[in-house]
Formats: structure tokens, C-alpha cells, sequence
């Protein structure tokens, strides 16, 4: 088992440098949603080799590179949302972004820097999911294609996926690792449920670039003067 968790381990470390590197090869745009998704990717090749050698060389608990991440995702995801989704869903995503912000401030002082922050993971699972259903109650009252050939469906699916996958994990992570002690063993399962689900948001994200790098019309390169 311990061996199937390192080959999803070393996948994972590089399961964003795909979407990276297509990004970058078809010279697309920063200042457009895929040059947001690009930086959600990049930000996750990082945090996902950060995280590799921090556990590798520093300390196996990398806790304070997972919280990092989380911080960082949750602000670039929410300026993707705001800009993939109606008008009428940006008081949606201030509401989110202000608890957000309190709410970690005030968390900082319950939870340590080296446990999992369970108010932001929580928090920003259910945001992704309501955000992701949003997408998809927009995608459908205004149908213009298949919904499986629109990137922005994708990009949804992505994170709804994702975060439907370690929600659970989000709640019980510092009760699992520090109340019940769990064995190295018995976290293996959890750990590659983790990964699979990072590496599944990553290269989805790739498919969406790809997708919108065959002409699909992008919402801030083709913005509607107001």
C-alpha cells in the first residue's frame, strides 16, 4: 500500500505541470480565465513539490504548507468564479470572500499553524461546491452548447469533484492524526484519496485550457463594454 501511495505521491507533484506547460506552449493570455487557471495550476505545482520535500527533508507534518495553499487557491478561485459566473453572483462571492477572511483571522487562534486549519478546508470545500453548482444552474438556464464542450463546465467539475472528494477528510483530519492516532497505515487510504483527488482537479484543468485554447470565447477577453 505503502508503494501505491508513492506513485500517487510522485503523480500529484506533477499532475499541474501539464496544464502549465500546454498554458504556456499556446502562448495564451495571463489576462483571461485560462491565465487564471493557469496560476491555480502553478500554485499547485508548487505547493505539491513545497509540500514533497518539506515532508521529505524538514518535517512529515507539512500541515503549514497545506494551509498555505488553501489560502492562496481560495483567493485565485474566487477571482476565477467572479469571472466565469453572472453579475448577479459577485454579491455571492464578496459575501464568501469577507466570512472568509474574518473567519480565518479569528481561526488563527484555535488552531495551531501545524495542524489542518479545519474552518478554511471546510469553508472553502462547500464554497467550491456551491460556486460549482452556481456554474452549472447558469450553464443550464442559458444553453448554447453541449455542456461537455464548454471549459467553464469543466472548470466547475473540477473543483466540485475535488472537493466533494476530501470534504469528509477536511472535518476529521486533526481528529484522525491527533486524538485517535491513527497508524501511518490506516492514513495511507485517506492520503491516496487526497492525492487522487488533486491529481483528477489538475487534469481537468488541463482539459479546459485545451478546450478554450480551440476558440471558445473567453468572458475577459471578450468582455461586453458596460
Amino acid at each position: 500500500m505503502e508503494a501505491i501511495a508513492n506513485w500517487f505521491l510522485n503523480l500529484n507533484g506533477f499532475s499541474a505541470l501539464a496544464g502549465c506547460l500546454f498554458f504556456l506552449y499556446t502562448k495564451q493570455s495571463l489576462k483571461s480565465v485560462s491565465g487564471i487557471v493557469f496560476l491555480i495550476l502553478l500554485l499547485s505545482f508548487a505547493a505539491d513539490n513545497i509540500n514533497y520535500f518539506f515532508m521529505r527533508f524538514v518535517n512529515p507534518n507539512s500541515f503549514i504548507i497545506g494551509n498555505c495553499w488553501i489560502i492562496g487557491n481560495f483567493f485565485l478561485m474566487l477571482w476565477l468564479f467572479s469571472q466565469i459566473l453572472s453579475s448577479s453572483a459577485k454579491r455571492i462571492i464578496q459575501i464568501l470572500l469577507t466570512v472568509f477572511s474574518v473567519g480565518t483571522i479569528i481561526s488563527l487562534f484555535y488552531f495551531k499553524i501545524n495542524e489542518a486549519n479545519t474552518f478554511i478546508s471546510l469553508f472553502c470545500d462547500l464554497s467550491y461546491i456551491f460556486l460549482a453548482l452556481l456554474t452549472y444552474l447558469q450553464l443550464l438556464k442559458n444553453p448554447s452548447q453541449k455542456l461537455v464542450t464548454q471549459p467553464i463546465f469543466w472548470i466547475a467539475t473540477s473543483f466540485f469533484v475535488h472537493s466533494s472528494l476530501i470534504l469528509l477528510q477536511s472535518v476529521f483530519d486533526n481528529y484522525l492524526i491527533f486524538d485517535q492516532n491513527i497508524t501511518q497505515e490506516g492514513y495511507i487510504i485517506i492520503y491516496i484519496i487526497n492525492l487522487s483527488a488533486n491529481i483528477t482537479k489538475n487534469f481537468i484543468l488541463f482539459y479546459a485550457l485545451v478546450l478554450i485554447s480551440k476558440g471558445f470565447p473567453d468572458k475577459i477577453l471578450n468582455a461586453q463594454p458596460s
